[in-house]
């Protein structure tokens, strides 16, 4: 009857694990994709201060979130997203439109790669 339990105690542990990694990959892969193409819209009408902020906020907080989301992707994946998003703030300008959506289309491309990797795995 104990191993019953403990087998009943252990599927349950993995399922809220399971919920919970799901959870976060998803928010975060959401809110790093809506990030973007509120950065590309601002750059886009000129607002090149307000998409400078939207980047050092995107980072933060994927910063903040990247540990989390390391017990659960692999951190090359990880670490392809955090260069992707770093050297966006070098193409916000005026000159710089067409690099500046090329970038951003490539982060977009590593977010959704990396969340097609971990659901895939489910």
């Amino acid at each position: 009857m104990k191993r019953v339990r403990a087998a009943f105690g252990l599927l349950a542990l993995l399922v809220v694990l399971i919920i919970a990694s799901s959870i976060l990959v998803h928010t975060t892969n959401d809110a790093l994709l809506q990030d973007l193409d509120r950065i590309g819209q601002l750059s886009a009408a000129g607002s090149y201060e307000k998409a400078l902020r939207t980047i050092d906020e995107m980072n933060d907080y994927f910063a903040h979130r990247e540990h989390w989301m390391a017990l659960f992707i692999k951190r090359d994946y990880l670490s392809g997203i955090a260069m992707c998003l770093g050297g966006l703030s070098a193409y916000v300008g005026p000159d710089n439109q067409q690099d500046l959506q090329s970038e951003l289309g490539k982060a977009r491309t590593q977010i959704l790669m990396t969340g097609h990797l971990f659901f895939s795995m489910l």
